[in-house]
Formats: structure tokens, sequence, C-alpha cells
């Protein structure tokens, strides 16, 4: 059964996260291969130090990334966002913890979980200019607070390329 909206009819209510290009790791970023969103601030949020985008020490908010385009053409493409942290500002082998991801495919068969997750509804989502993708996150991972953090993009199929903005909101969330 493919994936679908709940029958009973209502408005669907985002959490409001409001755009701040300070926490942002890419606006409109077309990207064709694996690699880092990273077309805003080098694809690095600093959380801490001398000049912190959000309060030093723990931060809590919602990840968000508005895809406005993904191809799935030849139905092989599939598409994976990594939130990562860490306290080496290189990003050093063995220094980055996985903070938080989410997949995106033409078919279920190259989702995470294969035998579970359908297809990828329809990017974007008929009659909206993107579809809104928004994930509860924290920078605080067993009992180590990660400074830095990246967007990673993995890339898998003949034609791989996705329209993204991708950022961190602190707006009033309550979690």
């Amino acid at each position: 059964m493919a994936l679908t909206a709940n029958a009973i009819p209502s408005q669907v209510q985002t959490f409001p996260c409001p755009y701040d290009a300070t926490m942002a790791f890419c606006s409109a970023q077309t990207i064709v291969a694996t690699g880092f969103l990273n077309n805003l601030n080098s694809g690095l949020l600093d959380l801490g130090g001398g000049t912190p985008v959000s309060a030093a020490g723990r931060t809590d908010g919602i990840w968000n990334f508005l895809i406005t385009a993904a191809n799935f053409a030849t139905a092989d493409e599939s598409y994976t966002f990594r939130l990562l942290g860490s306290n080496d500002v290189a990003f050093g082998n063995g220094n980055v913890e996985l903070l938080s991801m989410h997949d995106i495919a033409a078919t279920a068969a190259l989702r995470n979980l294969t035998a579970v997750l359908g297809a990828t509804p329809a990017i974007p989502t008929v009659g909206l200019a993107g579809t809104l993708f928004q994930k509860p996150i924290t920078n605080l991972m067993q009992r180590v607070i990660y400074r830095y953090m990246k967007c990673h993009m993995v890339a898998v199929g003949t034609g791989p390329s996705v329209t993204i903005t991708s950022w961190i909101s602190r707006a009033g969330i309550d979690v």
C-alpha cells in the first residue's frame, strides 16, 4: 500500500520554524552527487565558541529541509540526508556522530528499511512549491554535546538531482 494522507479531513500543522540564514546549511542548492549541503555558512554551524549562532551548550530544535525538486525519473534514485555532529571543526574520521537521518527514494526497495517503508510520495507534493521535512533534533548524544553540525547527502541512481534548502530552527519549539 502506498503512503497516503490520513482520511480524516484536517489542516496539517507544521512546527513554527522560521528560516534564519545564520542557522542554514544551504539555500536552494542543487546537488547531483554525494556530498555536503554547503552553499551557506560553508555548510558548517558553530553552536559554541566566541561567536556561536545559538547559545553555547545543548541546542534543541527542528532540522528543516525543504525539497523543491527531486529526480525520480528512472525509478532507481534515492537520497539519504544525515545531520552530523562533531567537536572537531574538520569533522575528521572517527570524530563525528550521527544526530539524525532521513531518506527518500523512488521505490520502497531503495529505502533504508526496504521491508517496512514505502516509496516516497511525489516531491513536491501536488499543489505545493516544495516538500518540507521537519525532524526534532538535539546536539546532545550519549552525554556529549557536539559544537559543530553539518548535513551530508548520499545520492544513488542513474541521474540523481535534488534541490534543497536546509536549516536548524530554535524558534519557540516545545518537543
